[in-house]
């Protein structure tokens, strides 16, 4: 605040002179920023306050959004399993029908096979066949290769027919493998030496053991090991 001193001039007169007093922070600072000091306290103690709080809630929830999260990925990973499986069966699928219709997968169907000997004996204009199926049995695999509860089961079959050359024999054997899963284990030919009086009389007679192969369900009741 400024102050008037007085002065005396020349003359002896005297007059009053203003002069500045000193400047003090307290008195003269500290009132004008007094109340932006205030607020910014205030906002300072807020601002603390939240961050703190927010800390708080953040370290609480941690364990619950850890979990979560665990949920999620394990979410996330099933359904990119039933995903890859969906395709993975979309894929399969006209394999496996084409599997089923071919007799590979399920109940042996015995039907089916004499059914499929006839027609390509019709077919092929082959001489008569007779045939003897053995009892189903259990094909044993190694464990490590079993990556299903399916089980692999095989019956022998033994094939007499007449033959007039041996093409007759492999157009068989062939056409029968094209229809199912069918080996040939051995065949045998042996010649006829009688005298053929008939154009259409066999010139060889073959014999063979095939191996017919399927895919089915467990059996408990079947416990035989397979043809050796």
């Amino acid at each position: 605040m400024d102050q008037k001193t007085p002065v005396a001039d020349k003359q002896g007169t005297v007059k009053l002179k203003t002069v500045a007093a000193p400047y003090t922070f307290a008195k003269d600072g500290y009132p004008l920023i007094r109340k932006a000091l205030i607020t910014f306290g205030i906002v300072c103690a807020i601002s603390i306050a939240i961050v703190a709080t927010c800390r708080f809630v953040l370290l609480r929830i941690e364990p619950d959004r850890e979990q979560a999260q665990a949920l999620q990925n394990a979410a996330s990973e099933k359904f990119r399993q039933a995903e890859s499986e969906r395709i993975e069966i979309r894929d399969f699928q006209p394999k496996f029908t084409q599997l089923r219709e071919r007799g590979f997968y399920g109940e042996e169907n015995r039907l089916f096979m004499l059914e499929l000997i006839k027609s390509i004996q019709q077919n092929r204009r082959l001489l008569p066949i007779s045939y003897e199926f053995a009892p189903q049995q259990l094909l044993p695999l190694d464990p490590n290769l079993l990556t299903t509860s399916l089980e692999l089961h095989v019956t022998s079959i033994v094939v007499r027919m007449g033959l007039l050359h041996e093409l007759d024999l492999f157009h068989f054997l062939g056409d029968l493998r094209d229809k199912g899963f069918y080996t040939a284990k051995e065949c045998t030919l042996t010649p006829v030496t009688t005298i053929a009086t008939e154009a259409l009389a066999p010139r060889l007679n073959a014999e063979c053991t095939l191996y017919w192969v399927t895919v089915g369900e467990p059996a408990a009741a079947n416990t035989s090991a397979a043809p050796q």
